[in-house]
């Protein structure tokens, strides 16, 4: 998709600007650890050799306007469909607000769960505690 259209606009807004829009209202929300690659990610970077400026958001073209793809990790203990649906408002918002596209849908796919640095801490020092007991 070279170019996305918009509702009633002649203009076009380019896939890699709604990408960048899409991808700064995801991680805004609270919870959201970083943004995944996604296949069309790992293919270009393979490919191409060159890697996509918003990594994780990938877009589709739905009858009425727009699709996004957003692949992400979560904080632990983060409440998924909590967040699932504030990631959904916001980048809905976001996009629309600023390019004028009509986005239908946003769907979320969690891939990963980012532990907090004090929790990689305590869960090293049971592991070094339990080798000691072992060893």
């Amino acid at each position: 998709m070279a170019g996305v259209a918009g509702d009633k606009q002649a203009n076009r807004v380019s896939e890699e600007i709604v990408s960048m829009i899409a991808a700064k209202a995801a991680l805004k929300v609270s919870g959201v650890s970083k943004l995944n690659e996604d296949l069309t990610d790992n293919l270009t970077k393979k490919i191409l050799g060159k890697e996509r400026i918003a990594k994780g958001i990938g877009l589709f073209k739905e009858p009425e306007g727009i699709g996004i793809d957003v692949y992400l990790s979560v904080e632990y203990e983060t409440k998924i469909p909590d967040l699932a649906w504030e990631v959904q408002t916001s980048v809905k918002e976001a996009v629309e607000t600023v390019t004028g596209l009509s986005v239908q849908k946003v769907n979320i796919h969690v891939q990963g769960v980012t532990l907090s640095g004090e929790m990689k801490e305590s869960e090293e020092t049971a592991a070094a505690k339990q080798a000691n007991q072992e060893g």
